[in-house]
């Protein structure tokens, strides 16, 4: 599936007519239309550029895009398609002719759009009327890791002692991006209050020092792409506080920043 976006200077042909009109008629052996434009087909795969490996589009926005830019002198259109198809035909017909061809890779990024990557162009390129030409398939080499900069906050108050009295935080993360890309993810947090926290252990996470509301725990690398995180405050063996929210890093070495705001187990004795 795809969205064409801007289409300018091309247009369908047509043409209407007759050799001789008798009586109001004409020759029904003269055609009353026209030979149309001709359509594109392309191929893409995208190539994390730490590993050398392919990767997926989800892995980087569930809803990028690859953007085309077919241009010849005095016209030319541009058409967008969903990278997460892997290829795909345009439903535009173009005029027949030569035309060159660029490509970029956009992404989601603050409520705006952004180009993470470009793959070389085609020139050249013969558009036939009532045909379609298959393009050469592309590859878009992009960075398919992020950094992750969070913070908890049960309240106003603060997380520990004089506060939600928090003794110590458990924190987990694990891969959500379906199948093929699930299970515990390990990584090492950064405490700005001092320390580390080494979260490895999904099924029994470590428990470490309250972490007060203005600390920030930080990964500086990590792969892009749909996680969720798991946070239990305690007090003593007792989980109290807790967040579960969903989190999607971005690629291109740029940061996910975000509050996690904890829910206390209100009904559980000795939360209170």
């Amino acid at each position: 599936m795809f969205r064409v976006l801007i289409l300018a200077g091309l247009g369908l042909v047509g043409w209407a007519g007759c050799d001789s009109c008798n009586g109001g008629g004409f020759d029904a052996g003269v055609p009353d239309t026209a030979a149309v434009g001709g359509t594109f087909s392309l191929a893409w795969t995208l190539l994390d550029q730490n590993t050398n490996r392919p990767v997926s589009c989800d892995k980087l926005d569930p809803n990028a895009t690859v953007f085309i830019q077919a241009s010849r002198p005095g016209t030319g259109g541009l058409e967008s398609f969903a990278c997460k198809s892997m290829q795909a035909t345009s439903i535009t017909r173009f005029d027949p002719g030569v035309y060159n061809f660029s490509y970029e890779l956009h992404v989601a990024a603050s409520g705006q759009t952004l180009t993470i990557a470009t793959a070389p162009g085609q020139n050249g390129v013969a558009i036939v009327s009532a045909q379609n030409v298959v393009l050469s398939p592309i590859t878009f080499e992009v960075d398919a890791t992020g950094r992750l900069e969070l913070m908890l906050r049960t309240g106003p108050a603060g997380n520990c002692t004089g506060g939600a009295g928090i003794t110590g935080f458990a924190i987990s993360l694990e891969h959500a991006g379906g199948p093929g890309d699930t299970g515990c993810a390990p990584v090492v947090f950064a405490l700005s209050g001092g320390g580390t926290y080494t979260a490895n252990d999904c099924a029994s996470p470590a428990v470490t020092r309250c972490i007060n509301a203005s600390e920030t725990l930080t990964v500086s690398s990590l792969p892009s792409g749909p996680y969720q995180i798991h946070v239990r405050g305690k007090k003593g063996p007792i989980d109290c506080w807790s967040n579960d929210d969903a989190l999607r890093v971005p690629p291109q070495g740029r940061t996910l920043a975000q509050t996690l705001n904890l829910a206390l187990a209100s009904e559980t004795p000795g939360c209170q």
